[in-house]
């Protein structure tokens, strides 16, 4: 026998659950809240470097990615790939569509309306991004909290849901608690469980398994604002070094992005804030088995005209070593590298060297390249690329399968850049899919 249920069951307490929670309350409907983990709003808890980057008030358009496989995990079928390769191209640009309307209708400016009648104020910095004027995520996750108590939400942690029941009247969700198993009738569900990036805070995947259950396609999921694996053994000797640097990123021999931030270099590759924003970009190619490479300018300061000035100053520079020639330009670890590759002695001079050495190592500064092989794992990936297609959802993110369910956040198919664009996508869905299952909830009742 089911519990006594509440209206509308949210599985997951993420940003996009505890939005959709207080939209759903406010609009009058009895909620309930299932979290995996011991509480809610972990991943709240990581954005912005603990300071929660909330959303950003800069242009929308171009930060965000819908993806568009041949072939899409099916849930109970083969289907033909013919078929599928045409669906999924031609639902991309409508996937995109679908998520520039959402914004609009739920955007930044909501946003900070939202928390500050919640009272949390908010400040702009860093180009549009807009944070809690304490920088504190805590703050944001406080307020969130104390809004769902206020409104009477029940909130139960330590949830494992195993299963989904439904048809066009509501239906019933199985879940674990305390080893036992119990089950919860609703009139209508929303799945925010997240996807499968930082699975410690509690998305683990669940999310994917109960999309299929209901008869949704996965496209695959893959980790996005992530850091890149590379080839080659140098790596270590330079681990550690932070350089402002201009990236290109080639996709079978095809420039696919450029971007241009402090690059942080590691033991296995390449990180920071340009690396990630092209990072989804460069895991859907290699999960493609194409070939990738960057292209990273450790000069993005100099031009062609004053490359060739330095170049002609070797009698003025000659006394000093190449490798403190380079040293002047760039971080000590990486002037070393280039002599290295190069084949120059360390205390080899300029005055000894020639112009074609010195030339040789600023093309090579100017143009290194690295050969990208992996990402890295979901555990240290900020979100996820794929998960559920926007074709197979209305513009209030209610499933095209089973009316009574609805998604919001990650779970669905669309990522963005860094700078408070995820975080706006899981406002943005948790609101539109909370007002709407509670208006068809209140339909349902008036009936």
């Amino acid at each position: 026998m089911a519990e006594t249920a509440d209206r509308i069951v949210i599985i997951g307490g993420g940003a996009s659950g505890l939005m959709a929670a207080i939209q759903a309350s406010q609009a009058g409907v009895a909620v309930t809240i299932l979290e995996h983990k011991d509480r809610v709003g972990k991943k709240i808890l990581m954005t912005g470097n603990g300071k929660c980057n909330l959303t950003n008030i800069s242009d929308i358009h171009g930060k965000y990615y819908s993806s568009s496989e041949k072939m899409i995990e099916k849930p109970n079928k083969q289907s033909n790939e013919e078929s599928m390769k045409k669906s999924s191209e031609k639902s991309n640009k409508k996937s995109l569509e679908k998520i520039y309307k959402a914004l609009e209708r739920f955007g930044a400016t909501d946003t900070r309306e939202f928390f500050q009648q919640l009272g949390l104020y908010t400040k702009e910095k860093n180009g549009g991004g807009i944070y809690p004027v304490s920088e504190q995520a805590s703050a944001v996750l406080d307020v969130l909290r104390s809004a769902c108590a206020y409104l009477g939400v029940t909130v139960k942690t330590g949830c494992e849901v195993v299963d989904i029941t439904a048809d066009r009247q509501g239906g019933t969700v199985q879940y674990m608690q305390d080893n036992t198993k119990k089950r919860m009738a609703f009139g209508c569900v929303i799945l925010a469980a997240g996807g499968n990036a930082a699975p410690a805070t509690g998305s683990d995947g669940t999310g994917y398994h109960l999309a299929k259950k209901l008869g949704h396609s996965i496209i695959t999921p893959l980790p996005a604002l992530v850091q890149l694996r590379c080839e080659g053994d140098y790596f270590k000797s330079i681990a550690g070094v932070r350089a402002q640097a201009g990236l290109t990123l080639y996709v079978e021999n095809k420039k696919a992005f450029y971007e241009e931030g402090e690059l942080q270099l590691t033991d296995y590759g390449i990180s920071g804030i340009p690396v990630f924003q092209f990072s989804r970009i460069a895991a859907r190619a290699i999960h493609e088995k194409k070939k990738c490479r960057v292209q990273i300018n450790f000069i993005p300061y100099m031009n062609e005209r004053e490359m060739l000035d330095i170049t002609n100053k070797e009698q003025q520079l000659g006394y000093k070593t190449i490798e403190e020639f380079l040293g002047g330009l760039v971080h000590k670890k990486v002037a070393s590298l280039i002599c290295r590759i190069q084949k120059i002695r360390p205390q080899e001079r300029i005055s000894e060297a020639g112009r074609e050495k010195i030339a040789a190592c600023l093309a090579l500064l100017n143009n290194f390249t690295v050969i990208v092989k992996a990402t890295n794992p979901f555990e240290n990936a900020q979100v996820c690329s794929g998960g559920v297609p926007l074709w197979e959802v209305t513009e209030n993110f209610q499933s095209q399968k089973t009316p009574v369910v609805y998604f919001a956040g990650e779970l669905l198919d669309c990522d963005g850049i860094c700078g408070g664009y995820n975080l706006q996508w899981a406002w943005t869905t948790g609101a539109i899919a909370g007002i709407a299952a509670a208006q068809q909830v209140l339909k349902q009742e008036a009936r």
